[in-house]
């Protein structure tokens, strides 16, 4: 994952975008005041969104079913579906 201050994000827009969107590439701008914001291409969000939806649905579908795991169990899963 690339960082960029704002100023170089707002001078080369277009090639952040292309460069996101061509090469799947997540972009960190950063800004001085510490707001940091993130760009990805519609297709990961959509991705990333998605999983997300799944994951919900599952968890609920374990509740529903009384099919609970520990807290450590559950923090492991996650940890496992997300690290880079």
């Amino acid at each position: 994952m690339k960082a960029v201050n704002y100023s170089h994000a707002r001078n080369n827009l277009k090639a952040i975008i292309d460069a996101v969107c061509d090469d799947n590439e997540e972009v960190i701008i950063t800004t001085k005041n510490d707001k940091s914001v993130v760009i990805l291409s519609m297709d990961e969000y959509n991705r990333t969104h998605m999983q997300v939806k799944r994951d919900v649905q599952e968890a609920l579908r374990q509740v529903e079913m009384n099919d609970l795991m520990e807290a450590d169990e559950v923090f492991d899963v996650l940890l496992s579906k997300y690290e880079d």
